[in-house]
Formats: structure tokens, C-alpha cells, sequence
């Protein structure tokens, strides 16, 4: 029988008291200091697992210019004027996920209408013929209204593409960017995602320093989380993977619930050979702590929170948070109910 979490708990418990009880020793601070601090230098870091190398064009970067074939609405824009804020969307008519946010970018125009200006910038069509394009583009954004309520444009062929979203590494669509009122890029994501940094670089109160650096930290955490997941589907560097987990839990995704769901979810769920125990316990810390964050009402959280339980022994606790998931999940999500009503059977089974 693997020993149960409550077991492990009272465990650690029992020795922090131990602690507690004997006499009082008096410590050298600086000998304490200097042993904390070399533990903290040779504890692992992401950074000992993946290398995460800065795009050509980044946050800082100067905008480069704009090569536009035709404006089909609104004013035409030549420069980036000095004091002025300009977002510089890419879309294609083929992306779904474009179309969604055209009415936020509108919204966002006309809030900012004098603070800001917004392009959006039709990429990666896929028509070679330019003129027969402008046309397609032209009827497209006739037929949207005031759904794209700001400038629209065609690139001047590939070049948007090819000076923008390629040098910053970005390979997918909508993307935005934020340029400030000195020309430099302060800001590149999906554009539903901006609202809060478009703000602070209207009212000037923009960090340049400190969004590089949450940049970095933010690629750094989904480079580390690709190979964790990587490893665990392939089943090769399984300790590896189990380390990069346990960093990513303790200093980078305490607070995403979801991110720690998923990690938990694909370290129960591998059947690769060397999963185990090990691996099992990280999934369950991972999925407590999502647990938390959403106060047990996630019933998506708490099935996956069971199945930790279950598999590191705690069979009562996994069928009282399993029948908690089952009573929380929608009622119009039949599937997913009957998928948690045969695990919870699972774990009666051995309960």
C-alpha cells in the first residue's frame, strides 16, 4: 500500500515540531546566510533546461516601417508620428479568431479615438495576385461595417510579414503590436490580451524594463512547460521533466490554476515507462494547489485532484472529491459527467 498523503503530512509535521521542542541553540547568522544562500544557488532553475533567445524585433525595439500597398479604410498612415500610439494588428480573412476580435479592436478605437491609432493589417491571405487581393480584402471589409471600426490595409506584398511577424518570431494570427509614442515597440501578443499595457502606454506610465523582463520570465515558463510536456508524452528524461514541474509549481505557476491542472492531468494520465510514484506526488501537489486557488469548486480541477488521490494511495479522499466534481459539472455537459461517474466507480471499486 503507497502511504497516504494524509500520512506524508502528519509526517512532516511531527518534524517541525521536533524541531521546536529541542533546546535552543544560538546560530551564526552569517554562517546560516551563506548556507541558505548556496542552497539557493545550486537548487535547479529553468534556465539550467532551456534556452530562451530573444527575438530580432522585441519590446524596445524600433518599429520598422510600414509597407503598405492600399489603405481600404480609414486615413492612410505614412510614419509612426513622434507622440503618438499606434497598434499594428495582423489578420487574414481565413482566420476565425481574427474576425472574433475586430469588435474589441473597434472598441478599443474608439475609447483611445485621439490617444491611439489602430491598423489592421491584412497578412498572410494567400492570394498571389495583388490586385485580385485588394479586391477580396476591399469586399471583406465592406461586409464587416463597423465591426473592423478602424484603418484597414493591405501589405505592400510580404513585407509587413516579412519585417514584422517573422523577426519577432511570431507564427501565428491575430497578432498585435503596441508602438509608443517614441517609435519603439512596447508591447506584441494576441491582440484580446493588450488591454491593460495599451492603457499604461496611452497615460504614460508604461515599464518598458519590467515588461522585457515578464516577457522573458513568460518564455522562459512556456519553453519549460513545452519540453516538461515533450518528455512526459515521449517517455524519455522522466526525472527531468518531474524536476522542471516541481520549479514551475514552486516559483512560476502557484497562481494559474489551469496551467497546473494540465500539468498535474499529464503526469497521471502518461503511460510512459518510468512514471510512478514520484511523479505521482508531483501531480498531486500540482493539483492541490490548483484546488485551492479556485476554492474546490473547479469541477474540472477537482476530478483531476481525485485522481491524484488515488493514485498515491488516498482512495476515501479521491471518492469525496471525485462525487464533488460529478455534483459540480454542468448539467449539459453529459459526456463529461458520465467519463467522472466511471472513474469514481473505479475508485469504489478499491476503496
Amino acid at each position: 500500500m503507497k502511504p497516504t498523503t494524509t500520512a506524508i503530512t502528519i509526517a512532516g509535521l511531527c518534524i517541525g515540531l521536533t524541531t521546536l521542542a529541542s533546546p535552543a541553540l544560538a546560530v551564526n547568522p552569517d554562517k546560516d546566510s551563506k548556507a541558505t544562500n548556496k542552497a539557493e544557488q545550486d537548487k535547479p532553475k529553468l534556465e539550467d533546461f532551456v534556452d530562451v533567445k530573444l527575438p530580432e524585433l522585441f519590446i524596445g525595439s524600433k518599429a520598422p516601417k510600414l509597407q503598405i500597398d492600399k489603405f481600404v479604410k480609414g486615413e492612410s498612415v505614412q510614419d509612426f508620428e513622434e507622440g503618438k500610439v499606434y497598434v499594428v494588428e495582423f489578420w487574414a480573412t481565413w482566420c476565425g479568431p481574427c474576425i472574433a476580435a475586430f469588435p474589441h479592436l473597434s472598441d478599443l478605437q474608439e475609447q483611445y479615438e485621439g490617444d491611439a491609432r489602430f491598423l489592421g493589417i491584412n497578412i498572410w491571405e494567400g492570394v498571389e495576385d495583388q490586385a485580385e487581393r485588394i479586391e477580396k480584402i476591399e469586399n471583406f471589409v465592406e461586409d464587416q461595417g463597423e465591426r473592423m471600426g478602424y484603418t484597414v490595409a493591405v501589405e505592400s506584398g510580404s513585407a509587413m510579414a516579412d519585417t514584422w511577424m517573422r523577426p519577432a518570431g511570431q507564427n501565428g494570427i491575430p497578432a498585435a503590436f503596441i508602438v509608443d509614442g517614441t517609435g519603439h515597440i512596447a508591447w506584441i501578443g494576441h491582440p484580446m490580451g493588450m488591454d491593460e499595457t495599451l492603457e499604461q502606454v496611452v497615460s504614460g506610465d508604461y515599464d518598458r524594463e519590467a515588461a522585457v523582463k515578464q516577457y522573458k520570465k513568460d518564455n522562459i515558463v512556456m519553453a519549460a512547460a513545452n519540453k516538461f510536456a515533450e518528455n512526459i508524452q515521449a517517455g524519455q528524461n522522466i526525472d527531468e521533466a518531474t524536476t522542471i514541474a516541481n520549479i514551475l509549481i514552486d516559483d512560476y505557476i502557484h497562481d494559474n490554476p489551469q496551467m497546473l491542472n494540465a500539468i498535474a492531468w499529464m503526469m497521471l494520465n502518461a503511460e510512459a515507462e518510468g512514471i510512478g510514484e514520484k511523479q505521482y506526488k508531483t501531480a498531486h501537489r500540482a493539483a492541490s494547489v490548483a484546488a485551492e486557488k479556485t476554492q474546490w469548486k473547479d469541477w474540472s480541477i477537482l476530478d483531476t485532484y481525485a485522481m491524484a488521490a488515488f493514485k498515491t494511495g488516498s482512495t476515501q479522499e479521491a471518492i469525496k472529491w471525485q462525487k464533488k466534481a460529478i455534483e459540480l459539472t454542468p448539467s449539459d455537459n453529459a459526456e463529461a459527467k458520465a467519463e467522472l461517474e466511471k472513474r469514481l466507480e473505479q475508485y469504489q471499486s478499491q476503496g
